[in-house]
């Protein structure tokens, strides 16, 4: 009875062992916000976990212009941008308002991103920039 407990024992414990290290050294890619460059608070939250969308949120109490967001992936970077993003703010842009400079759409079933880039400005003139892992 002891060996047969053991036989069932042993896998499950490699089992349950396998998936945590697994899960603990996997991201979600959700809500990942970097500040600007000096400040420790980000301007803007950037969640692409949602297929087919890369999420952005104003986190600023003033509405950003020219923001331009833009997907690395290998050599090209496709672009896409938002006119306004209103304070507190979230909007969603489709993949497919993404394209390279030769006018390719983004494609997520063919390009491997490895990163977002977030670009704009508040009515004030002050310039934003962040880079967040894809």
């Amino acid at each position: 009875m002891i060996c047969v407990s053991r036989r069932v024992l042993v896998p499950l414990v490699g089992v349950f062992a396998l998936g945590s290290i697994l899960s603990a050294c996997s991201s979600s890619g959700a809500d990942r916000a970097v500040g600007t460059s000096g400040e420790s608070d980000a301007f803007v939250t950037v969640d692409v976990s949602t297929p087919p969308f890369v999420t952005l949120e104003n986190r600023t109490d003033q509405p950003l212009i020219d923001v331009t967001v833009g997907i690395k992936s290998g050599m090209l970077t496709y672009s896409g941008s938002a006119s306004r993003l209103e304070a507190k703010e979230k909007r969603q842009l489709r993949h497919a308002e993404f394209s390279s400079r030769d006018g390719t759409s983004f494609n997520l079933r063919i390009a491997r991103p490895t990163t977002v880039s977030v670009t704009a400005r508040d009515t004030a003139g002050k310039k934003f920039e962040t880079t967040v892992p894809w």
